[in-house]
């Protein structure tokens, strides 16, 4: 069997890549304001991670020739990413305002660092299919990457909202 030139690989730069990008500075701009703490409303919180979980994604299927290696990599970093984004969404202190649907988060830059990750992830995509004969990061390890901090981030804002219907009532103002 001849040698495979990685580069075989990538696809030339196209409006996936664009899109893609610009999904992950939505959801590094959705999550910026959260780390500043304040008063949300809890639908807010699911934003950025619907976001990351658009570009884990359009990362996964630019994977080409995709082995269940490459499947298995993806589906680990995701359940690990997950299960320390549930850790932390667990552990934040958080007050809730269950009648306004209102949550009070703490100043934390952990959501952010994610946020950050995943647009790393992307410029690392754009980068390799703008830059043909050049790989930066192999395609399937940026796709576990991006799922690894899709995980944390969509974990994390799952675990305070499903702690939002037993906390204790805390009546909050002014919501974001």
């Amino acid at each position: 069997m001849p040698p495979v030139d990685p580069a075989s690989f990538l696809a030339p730069l196209s409006l996936s890549n664009v899109l893609t990008m610009l999904c992950a500075l939505l959801c590094l701009w959705t999550t910026s304001p959260q780390a500043h703490g304040g008063v949300w409303r809890l639908w807010r919180l699911a934003t950025p991670a619907a976001f990351a979980a658009v570009v884990s994604l359009m990362l996964l299927s630019s994977v080409f020739e995709a082995t269940w290696q490459h499947d298995a990599e993806w589906l680990a970093a995701l359940l690990i990413g997950g299960l320390a984004g549930r850790t932390r969404g667990w552990t934040l202190p958080v007050e809730i305002d269950q009648m306004w649907g209102l949550v009070r988060l703490p100043r934390s830059r952990d959501a952010l660092i994610a946020a950050f990750g995943m647009v790393a992830m992307s410029v690392l995509d754009f980068s390799s299919a703008a830059v043909e004969g050049i790989v930066l990061l192999e395609p399937q390890h940026i796709a576990a990457g991006s799922a690894l901090f899709a995980g944390f981030i969509g974990c994390r804002a799952l675990a305070i909202i499903v702690r939002s219907t037993r906390a204790p009532h805390v009546g909050l103002r002014d919501a974001a």
